[in-house]
């Protein structure tokens, strides 16, 4: 999935755009370590980071679903709904110090979630807490956060064309990838192993080494 992530400098709501529109290539099982720095700042194994590793500092985020736009189909909003509250169970069982609560009336929440009139492959535009021009796949993350790589705030946004086979799969990674793991596994071993795996939309749950990055990059109280 496309995701960007501006940095808001402190004092200045001028945002600096970074992508990673590819996965990090590797082959076969990585290391706890390897993984972990390839989710987390596109490392690949024995090499430097492509950036600083982000996290929220809170230790309890909100997330709202917010209502769609026109065009996005109503047919597909009770999936959505079930997809939503599947992904926050998933993170919020995994034994991590981070806790996600739903509020679909709290308009200030963490991290927003948007059933969009877009498709995959158009452009954003008057998104709220996404800026305008940027690419989009079925499913698209952008979070914001200081200069000290402390995130602030997130949207994530759901295309109008996304399969009812993609939507819990792809919720989940979105979800996931906004606490801060921001690089796809261009690695055919984790297709169906991991939900950060680059060609696969079929993880549907947070296990194994994805559950050992999540409590390693918030630890358990």
């Amino acid at each position: 999935m496309r995701r960007v992530w501006p940095l808001a400098l402190a004092l200045l709501a001028l945002p600096l755009s970074g992508r990673a529109d590819d996965g990090v290539p590797s082959s076969g099982r990585l290391s706890d370590d390897d993984f972990y720095r390839m989710a987390t700042c596109g490392a690949p194994v024995g090499g430097d980071c492509q950036r600083d590793p982000m996290f929220w500092v809170k230790p309890r985020l909100t997330i709202a679903l917010r209502r769609p736009q026109p065009g996005f189909p109503k047919a597909l909003l009770p999936q959505l709904d079930d997809a939503l509250n599947a992904a926050i169970a998933q993170i919020n069982t995994a034994g991590a110090g981070v806790t996600l609560t739903r509020n679909d009336h709290r308009w200030s929440a963490d991290i927003l979630i948007i059933p969009a009139a877009l498709h995959e492959g158009d452009e954003t535009r008057r998104i709220p807490r996404m800026t305008d021009g940027q690419q989009i796949g079925v499913g698209f993350m952008q979070v914001w956060q200081t200069d000290r790589n402390r995130a602030t705030e997130g949207s994530i946004l759901i295309a109008a064309d996304i399969s009812r086979e993609d939507l819990p799969s792809v919720m989940l990674e979105e979800l996931f990838q906004s606490l801060g793991f921001l690089f796809d596994l261009d690695n055919s071993w984790y297709d169906g192993r991991s939900i950060l795996a680059q060609d696969s939309n079929v993880t549907t749950t947070i296990d194994g080494q994805d559950r050992m990055a999540l409590r390693r990059h918030y630890p358990p109280e």
